[in-house]
């Protein structure tokens, strides 16, 4: 059964665009039980804010977001610190995978979009010991359609990194 894929604004204020994927009208977070504006899951690629140019004369964030379009694409090899090659959904604030991420297996068909074993990560990889202690469902897989998951990226793009 192909599940429904949405990527929307979940809060915004005057410097933070902040969203979450949207499962079969629910939001990703909920499904996995976090929260997705606790310290330990707030970063996630897709947010939009502005940087101090001054202080980070270097930093785009345009390409962060981009990148991870492109890695929810299966456009581009992922990216994580435990180079295990998966996708980093969710991680804490300070941006190390060290402190341990939500992550996925991407898989690409003719049709569809496979994410497979939406679970905790962190480099010591004992999943099932560590998931009764910090409260995350794992999703053992979810297919979306590729084409109407591709556009919801395409429609990303488009308003929030032209």
């Amino acid at each position: 059964m192909k599940n429904h894929f949405e990527i929307k604004e979940v809060k915004k204020d005057k410097e933070r665009i902040y969203f979450d994927f949207f499962i079969d009208k629910k939001a990703l977070s909920e499904r996995l039980s976090i929260n997705r504006f606790d310290l330990s899951y707030c970063d996630f690629d897709l947010d939009t804010f502005e940087v101090d140019k001054f202080k980070f004369p270097n930093y785009d964030r345009s390409k962060v977001n981009k990148n991870a379009v492109f890695q929810f694409l299966g456009n581009h090899k992922p990216l994580n610190q435990f180079k295990t090659n998966r996708i980093v959904l969710y991680r804490c604030h300070c941006g190390c995978d060290y402190c341990g991420v939500i992550s996925f297996n991407l898989e690409k068909q003719d049709d569809l979009i496979v994410w497979k074993d939406i679970t905790y990560e962190d480099d010591d990889f004992e999943y099932e010991e560590e998931m009764g202690n910090i409260g995350i469902k794992p999703i053992k897989e979810l297919m979306f359609d590729r084409r109407a998951y591709e556009l919801a990226f395409e429609n990303y793009l488009k308003k929030y990194c032209a």
